[in-house]
């Protein structure tokens, strides 16, 4: 084999490899998509700029791997890549990094939820008190809890002790 088509076999197995990472860099994107979903606009700004990224990138390969020149197996080879990662790799390479991706949101929503409830008890407590004041009670509505807890079990004990 001559030196040259030893070169051109090289070269065609790079693309194979520079179409299977731009697949695997389009799952984390579809992973991205799946967790935080948006709305159709975002979604197509998104692979928008993925596939002009891609462009450049495979551009930028062949213009520093065979002088600028696309060549139908560079092609071929970048097909392949795509292909052969789509079926081996890419299912399980999409399902990881959704569970990654989900941890951390999983997390955001919880904190979110928590700060939620936070912030409607304390509606519901400054309403009680301006609620006590305007109607010129002194009493707190947080005393009057728990003073009404306290008469309730006062009321239980000596039940439990006559039985």
């Amino acid at each position: 084999m001559s030196e040259y088509i030893r070169y051109e076999i090289v070269l065609f197995f790079q693309f194979a490899c520079i179409g299977a990472v731009l697949l695997l860099f389009y799952d984390l994107l579809l992973a991205l998509k799946t967790v935080l979903p948006h709305g159709k606009a975002a979604a197509a700004a998104e692979d928008l700029l993925f596939w002009i990224f891609a462009a450049l990138f495979v551009f930028g390969a062949a213009y520093r791997t065979n002088q600028g020149s696309l060549r139908s197996f560079l092609l071929l080879g970048l097909f392949l890549g795509v292909l052969l990662c789509h079926c081996t790799v890419s299912p399980f390479f999409l399902r990881i990094w959704i569970i990654i991706l989900r941890i951390p949101v999983f997390f955001v929503i919880i904190t979110i939820k928590r700060l939620l409830f936070l912030r409607e008890r304390g509606k519901i407590l400054v309403h009680n008190m301006e609620k006590s004041v305007s109607q010129g009670k002194k009493d707190r509505t947080l005393q009057k809890k728990r003073g009404r807890q306290v008469e309730k079990k006062e009321k239980k004990k000596p039940k439990q002790n006559s039985e």
